[in-house]
C-alpha cells in the first residue's frame, strides 16, 4: 500500500512543531463546534479527525520525553499523517 509523503521542511518534522499544529487544529475545531452548538448551525463534527489528532498527539508527547517510544514508527510516518489530518 502507497503511504504518501506531505511533508517537504525538515523543520515540521519535529515533535514540538507537529504538537504546535496538533494544537493549533483542535483550537480550530473547537471554536467551529462552539460556535455550531451556540448559533445552531448543524454542521457535521469532525470526532474521528479530533480522536486521531489527539491520538497522535499523545505518542508525539511520548516519543518526545522517550525517542524509543514507538519505535516502528518514525516522526516522518507520524507528521505525514498528521499534515492529512490536518489540511482536511
Amino acid at each position: 500500500m502507497l503511504s504518501p509523503r506531505l511533508v517537504n521542511c525538515l523543520d515540521c518534522t519535529t515533535p514540538k512543531a507537529l504538537i504546535t499544529d496538533i494544537d493549533c487544529k483542535l483550537t480550530d475545531l473547537s471554536n467551529n463546534q462552539y460556535n455550531n452548538i451556540v448559533y445552531m448551525l448543524n454542521l457535521p463534527f469532525p470526532n474521528l479527525v479530533i480522536g486521531d489528532l489527539l491520538n497522535y498527539k499523545r505518542i508525539l508527547v511520548n516519543k518526545l520525553c522517550n525517542p524509543d517510544y514507538a519505535a516502528c514508527f518514525s516522526v516522518q510516518q507520524i507528521a505525514s499523517r498528521v499534515k492529512l489530518l490536518i489540511h482536511k
